[in-house]
C-alpha cells in the first residue's frame, strides 16, 4: 500500500501504551483525522507494544515494528530526537544536532520526507522541516531549501465561553520545563513590589509524574514566606480550560517560550490576556492589543503596571488562518508537491 501521508512519532498515542495527550499529540490526531475526512490516506506509525493495527476516525494507527518502512508519498517524523531510532520507551542515547536524522533506506521509503518540528530543535538539515511557526524556523541555523511553515490546525468551537467577570489569579497551565521556575521567581518579585494576586499552577496529565514531584519540591523550597502560590496538580483539558477562563491572565513570561502557542489562542478566545516573550510565536498568532509581549527593554515595573487593571482587559482572536479547511489545503499541497 502507498499511503498519501505517514506520520511517525515516538510519543505514545494509545492510553493503553501510556499516552497522555498534550498539545503535540492532539495536533497529530487533529491533522490526521481532518485529512482522512478529506479523502487522504493517512497512517500514524507509533504503537510499540500493541501488535495490532487500528483504524480510528479513518486514520490507520500502525505498529512501528511492522510498518517502519511502509511506502508513502510524504512521511513526516514528529518530535524525534536525533538519531530517532536510538530511542526506546523513554531511553535514548547519541543525541546531537550533528547526527543525520534518517538513513538512506528510511528516506527512500517515501517520495518526500520531512521533520515536523514542534519544539526548539536545531537539527541536521539532511531532510527539510515542517515548522509550526516562523519563530521556530528562524531559530534553526542550518536551513534546507524546502523548509516550510504550517501553523497548527485549530478545531472549530471551544466549549468554554468567555466570562463576564474573571477572578484575580494569574494562571500557568504548561509543563515545568517550559519555564515555570523562572515564572515563579518573577511572580515573587512582583509580589514583593506590591502585586496582590494569587498565582495558580497546573500541568497537563503526565506519563512519568516527574513534573508533579519537582513542582512540589520547588514550591517547598521557594515558598518559605507564604506567597499565595497554589499547585492545582494535573488537570485534564476540560478542567484546565475552565480554570483558564476564570483567570485574570495567562502568565507565561519565561523561557523557553511556546513554539506555536495553542494555549495563547485558547486564552484569547476566552477573553483572557496573555503575557509572554516577544521572540516566541505569540506575535505571529495574537492580534489583540491587551496582550503583553516582553521586549528587550521590558522591566518588572512594566509588567506590574500591565497587571494593575488586568481584570478589565478582555481579548479576542482571529482563528481564520488556523481553520481546519485552510490548514488541510497546506498539507495536501505538501503531499502533492513535486
Amino acid at each position: 500500500m502507498l499511503y498519501d501521508l505517514l506520520i511517525q512519532t515516538n510519543m505514545p498515542m494509545f492510553k493503553g501504551e501510556g499516552a497522555t495527550l498534550g498539545g503535540t499529540e492532539r495536533q497529530i490526531l487533529t491533522v490526521a483525522e481532518k485529512l482522512a475526512s478529506d479523502g487522504v490516506n493517512v497512517g500514524i506509525i507509533h504503537s510499540e507494544t500493541d501488535g495490532t493495527d487500528k483504524i480510528v476516525e479513518n486514520v490507520k494507527h500502525l505498529n512501528v515494528y511492522r510498518h517502519h518502512l511502509a511506502k508513502s508519498k510524504l512521511r513526516v517524523y514528529c518530535n524525534q530526537f536525533s538519531y530517532m531510532h536510538n530511542i526506546h520507551k523513554g531511553y535514548y542515547d547519541l543525541y546531537g544536532p550533528h547526527v543525520p536524522m534518517l538513513s538512506p533506506i528510511e528516506i527512500n521509503s517515501s517520495e518526500k520526507s520531512y521533520n515536523w518540528i514542534h519544539n526548539w530543535y536545531n537539527s541536521d538539515n539532511l531532510i527539510p522541516r515542517v515548522y509550526n511557526s516562523e519563530a521556530v524556523k528562524k531559530y534553526t541555523t542550518k536551513k534546507n531549501k524546502d523548509d516550510t511553515v504550517i501553523h497548527y490546525m485549530i478545531p472549530k468551537g471551544i466549549d468554554v465561553k468567555p466570562l463576564e467577570q474573571r477572578e484575580d489569579y494569574l494562571y500557568w497551565m504548561s509543563a515545568f520545563g517550559k519555564g515555570l521556575k523562572e515564572a515563579i521567581l518573577l511572580y515573587i518579585n512582583l509580589y514583593e513590589k506590591g502585586l496582590r494576586k494569587p498565582f495558580y499552577i497546573s500541568i497537563p496529565p503526565q506519563r512519568l509524574k516527574k513534573d508533579v514531584d519537582i513542582i512540589n519540591i520547588v514550591l517547598k523550597d521557594i515558598n518559605k514566606h507564604g506567597y499565595p502560590i497554589t499547585f492545582l496538580g494535573e488537570l485534564d483539558y476540560d478542567n484546565a480550560m475552565k480554570t483558564l477562563s476564570k483567570a485574570s491572565c495567562l502568565f507565561r513570561p519565561s523561557s523557553p517560550q511556546e513554539t506555536f502557542g495553542l494555549v495563547y489562542l485558547e486564552a484569547n478566545s476566552l477573553g483572557v490576556p496573555v503575557i509572554t516573550c516577544s521572540n516566541d510565536a505569540g506575535k505571529e498568532i495574537l492580534i489583540d492589543k491587551n496582550n503583553m509581549f516582553i521586549e528587550k527593554t521590558t522591566e518588572v515595573e512594566d509588567i506590574l503596571y500591565w497587571l494593575s487593571d488586568i481584570q478589565d482587559k478582555k481579548t479576542s482572536v482571529d482563528m481564520s488562518k488556523f481553520d481546519p479547511d485552510f490548514i488541510s489545503h497546506k498539507w495536501i499541497n505538501l503531499i502533492e508537491k513535486n
